[in-house]
Order: C-alpha cells, then sequence, then structure tokens
C-alpha cells in the first residue's frame, strides 16, 4: 500500500438507520456503493428523505459509477434523485436493477439510466477499481458484499448482512467463502453494525415459514400478511402456506405487487401452488377462503395496511375474528405509528399476531454479535470501520472488532472523511458537506419549509391582518385566527389580549416607521411573538398581513 491510501466518505447510514450511501476515493477517482432513502419518523407529509448530493455533484466528472448491493429502499431508492443530478452508470445485479427500471417509471422527470448488469464471483473493472461481488443471505434475493481493489489497497464490505437464513449455503459456506475472499488480505472492512446489539444469532427463515403456516392453518377468519415487501423467500412461503390451507390469495399494495412482479420475471420466485386473485374477487369469498399479502409494516398511512386499519381500504374491511400478521421487524423510529396500527385493527376486532407477542412471526436479516465477530475472524482485517445503523450500533460494532484483535478501528459520521493507509485508518481527514433531502410528492422540500412544518405541529399558527389608512392609522379591530395554539374555551381571551397587544405596539410606532409596511409587518411578528411566549408559554408561527388603503 502506497503512503497516501484511500478514502472513505458517507453521505449517509452512519449513525441513523437507513439512507445508506458510500463514496470510495483512490487516484483521485470516486465510486459510490448504494444510494438509498430514510423514511421520515416525523411523518409532517413527507415521503422520504435521501442524502444531499452536493458533493457528488461537485465531482460529478471524478465519479466512475455507482454500485448496489442489493434492492432495500434504504440502499437503492435514491438512485432516481442522483441521477437528476449526475450521469453515472449503476451497476447491480438483475433484480436490484429490475426493481431500480420500475422505480424510474413512475418518476417525473424521469432521468437517463445507463445499467451494467454484474453477477457474484465475476470481477469487474469501474476505472481505477477492481470491483467483486458475493453473495451475503439477507432479507432479500440477490443480497452482495464487495471486494473493492485499488492500487492503495483493499477493501471488503459486507453488504447488509446474516450468516443464517441461506437456503443453499449455511454458515460455515459464506464463512469459508469470505476466507477464499480475504486470502490476499483485507485492509479494511465495512462492516453492516444494524444487528451489532443483539446477543442471539438471527434465526433461520424456514422457522418463520412453519410459524406463519401454523397461524394461517388456524385462522378461522380472514387472515391478512404484513411483510417486507422485498422479501421474496418469505412471501414465497406464505404462498404456498396459503395453498396448504386452502386459502386464495391476493396481494395489495403497490411495493409488494411490483416485487412480485419484477422477481417473477426474472424467475426469482418459484412456481407456487396458489393462484393469485383481484382484490376484487378476494373480497368476495368466504373469509376462511381468503388470505391477503399486504404492504405497509411500518405504519404508514397511506400504505394498505394503513388504510385497513383505519378502515379506509377501498375494497377490503377487516372484521371481527380476522387475523393481521405482522411479519416484520420495528424499524427504529417508527414504534409509535406501527402501535397505532395495531391499536386500530385490535379496535375492529382482529386478532394481530406481531414480534412482540408472537416473535416466531419474524427474523432479521442482519447479523447479531456473534455472527459480525464471525465475519472478522474469517476476514482478518487490518483496518475495520462499522456502518449502517445508529452511532450506539457503530460503537458496539467497534467494540467487537476490538476484542477481536483488531489493531486499527474507525468510528465516522455522515461527511467524515476516512484514509486508511499503510499506517492504519484514521477519520480525521476533514469533512465534506453532507444534508437530507426532504421529499414531498415527488419534489425536494427547503430546510425552512420542515422547520416550518415542526413549528406549526408543535405550536400551531396564528394568523394577524391589519388595514390602515392613508395615514397609517389601524382601522377597526384587527382580524385574528389561529389553529392549534390554545384551546377553544380560550379563544376568545387571546383574541381580546392580541388586539390590546397589537393597539399598544402600533402606539409605539411612528409615523414615519409606519410608511414602511414590510418592516412594520416583521416588528408585528417579533412583537408577537415575545407577547405569546410571555402569556402561553410557546411561539406558534404568525402569519401578519398589514394592507395599506
Amino acid at each position: 500500500m502506497v503512503s497516501e491510501g484511500f478514502k472513505i466518505v458517507a453521505l449517509g447510514g452512519l449513525g441513523e438507520i437507513g439512507m445508506n450511501c458510500l463514496v470510495v476515493e483512490s487516484q483521485d477517482r470516486l465510486l459510490v456503493i448504494d444510494c438509498g432513502v430514510l423514511f421520515s419518523a416525523e411523518r409532517l407529509g413527507i415521503d422520504l428523505i435521501h442524502p444531499g448530493f452536493d458533493y457528488l455533484v461537485e465531482r460529478r466528472n471524478d465519479i466512475e459509477g455507482v454500485v448496489l448491493t442489493h434492492a432495500h429502499e434504504d440502499h437503492l431508492s435514491g438512485v432516481p434523485y442522483l441521477l437528476r443530478q449526475v450521469d453515472v452508470p449503476i451497476y447491480g445485479t438483475p433484480y436490484s436493477l429490475g426493481l431500480l427500471e420500475a422505480k424510474l417509471k413512475d418518476a417525473d422527470p424521469q432521468p437517463r439510466l445507463s445499467t451494467r448488469c454484474v453477477r457474484p464471483r465475476s470481477p469487474f473493472s469501474v476505472g481505477p477499481f477492481e470491483v467483486e461481488l458475493f453473495e451475503m443471505p439477507h432479507s432479500i434475493v440477490e443480497n452482495c458484499g464487495l471486494v473493492v481493489a485499488m492500487s492503495e489497497g483493499r477493501l471488503m464490505h459486507t453488504g447488509d448482512f446474516k450468516l443464517e437464513g441461506g437456503q443453499e449455503r449455511g454458515p460455515k459456506d459464506v464463512l469459508a467463502a469470505l476466507k477464499e475472499l480475504s486470502a490476499d488480505g483485507v485492509d479494511l472492512l465495512l462492516c453492516d453494525a444494524t444487528g451489532a446489539e443483539e446477543q442471539e444469532v438471527s434465526g433461520k427463515e424456514e422457522d418463520v415459514e412453519a410459524y406463519l403456516e401454523g397461524l394461517i392453518q388456524g385462522a378461522e377468519g380472514r387472515v391478512f400478511v404484513g411483510l417486507f415487501s422485498s422479501n421474496i423467500r418469505r412471501l414465497k412461503g406464505v404462498l404456498d402456506a396459503a395453498a396448504r390451507a386452502g386459502r386464495k390469495v391476493a396481494l395489495s399494495g403497490r411495493s409488494v405487487e411490483t416485487h412480485y412482479r419484477v422477481a417473477s420475471s426474472l424467475g426469482l420466485m418459484p412456481p407456487s401452488a396458489v393462484a393469485l386473485h383481484s382484490l376484487e374477487d378476494a373480497a368476495d369469498l368466504p373469509r376462511k377462503e381468503a388470505l391477503i399479502v399486504v404492504a405497509g409494516t411500518q405504519g404508514e398511512a397511506r400504505s394498505a395496511l394503513g388504510r385497513l386499519a383505519s378502515d379506509n381500504h377501498r375494497r377490503l374491511q377487516v372484521e371481527p375474528g380476522d387475523l393481521v400478521v405482522l411479519s416484520s421487524r420495528f424499524i427504529p423510529g417508527n414504534e409509535l405509528a406501527i402501535a397505532g396500527v395495531i391499536d386500530n385493527l385490535l379496535r375492529l376486532g382482529a386478532k394481530v399476531a406481531h414480534r412482540g407477542n408472537e416473535p416466531g412471526v419474524h427474523v432479521s436479516g442482519h447479523g447479531g454479535a456473534a455472527e459480525i465477530r464471525q465475519v472478522i475472524d474469517a476476514v482478518h482485517p487490518r483496518c475495520f470501520m462499522p456502518v449502517h445503523g445508529t452511532y450506539r450500533h457503530l460503537v458496539t460494532a467497534a467494540d467487537i472488532a476490538r476484542s477481536a484483535g483488531v489493531a486499527h478501528v474507525a468510528i465516522a459520521v455522515n461527511g467524515q472523511v476516512v484514509r486508511c493507509d499503510k499506517a492504519g485508518i484514521e477519520e480525521r481527514h476533514g469533512f465534506v458537506a453532507t444534508s437530507k433531502i426532504h421529499i414531498d410528492s415527488g419534489g425536494a422540500l427547503a430546510e425552512s419549509a420542515i422547520q416550518g412544518r415542526r413549528l406549526l405541529a408543535a405550536n400551531g399558527v396564528l394568523s394577524v391582518s391589519l388595514c390602515l389608512d392613508g395615514e397609517c392609522r389601524c382601522l377597526g379591530l384587527p382580524e385574528i385566527q389561529s389553529r392549534g395554539v390554545v384551546q377553544d374555551e380560550a379563544f376568545s381571551w387571546l383574541i381580546a389580549a392580541l388586539q390590546d397587544e397589537i393597539k399598544r405596539f402600533l402606539s409605539s410606532v411612528s409615523l414615519e416607521a409606519r410608511e414602511d409596511t414590510a418592516a412594520l409587518r416583521d416588528a408585528l411578528r417579533a412583537n408577537l411573538r415575545r407577547f405569546l411566549s410571555k402569556q402561553i408559554g410557546r411561539e406558534p408561527y404568525i402569519i401578519a398581513t398589514v394592507h395599506r388603503l
């Protein structure tokens, strides 16, 4: 390894669950690994959040390409937004590229897409980077890690992973492959840290399939199964269980329909003994004969499951005696929204099985502490850096690496440039600007708009309208409206107090100062914020309008 080493910087995915986007630099050229999104726990009308791409736009001529490890939203769904700003080739497996192409059909405007289909264990060159994907078990098909060889050194990225769960390859097979891939040495191991705090192994998918089949066999009414749409193997297990229980199946939700369609077109969804029915047909079936697979396990209000829970689905209703199974994890930040969905389903009379009361309905797609340790022992990296997870996940994974004897361990945050050279790894090598771009109805919202929504949600809104005559005197009483500021019974008191305060304020302002309407409006807003802070203990969003006759 030459002295200058190679560099790593994350635009997202460090200190958070989601929005994974990592940039590797060698010989002044850039390779991007993944480009995902984050789903806002705040809601606020936000569809999703993707990393800010200012750094990549600034260095657009240096980017060789984007390599996708797999097709989960938090690794792939930021690509359409990146391609609006930068024209770069996208490398991925058939399933990742198939899902990406499906997403781009809905993009407006639709960016140019240049793809390179790659396969595991078939090395390929991307500028100065020699890249080799390798299969890793996870909760999605065609999930990969990768090895990147550069003139300055060699890194391995696990991608998301677990060791249990492979249908044909068990943990021993996966670890043997990692040892083989590491035979020429690994200077830096980038390791998925999401499961670092879990002390038990991640569990086997076939155990979940058997558990779900037992629930389906014992159900008396209609069965609704919510799962991560990308978990094609679990979806196949549910279809097979439905067939054995004599139930007909329908899908509800764009994401589950898209994943099923793409997987089927690529031959990744093996033929099932059950045929899919339309929702119209399923709605007319006797309830004991129907099973509906639904999207929306994270409490999304507009998802199929969210609409069922709010009794707002166009074609289906949950009734007493039905079984709803949430075969998924609760992603950190979504717990309250999911709890609300569960409560609403229970109010409708359904039995709800979830990981809290029926642990067998789900196993994680991320390896726990013991599995991270096994990967480290198999690879024997010279340096280690955890990725993917909250800061406490990163710290825990770093501790695992130190206990395994790794001499050089770094913990970085988004935007922090990390350099790996022959001396080790250094996480204090400068910063690049990072940001989060909030998307609402396909368009980006400025941070000021997000702050405004937060303020509205927390403190409400107050509207004040004044009309001044030609001599800048107030005509009549100010018009005042509010939403979410005080309780209805206190509103009349609030109006009277504000009108008195506005009169006092105007009397303190000279006629010359009143001539500048814009400045008068801003001063009035500032005055009312201070007044309300003293009177009611908070500062609502204030809209002030000053009219001149």
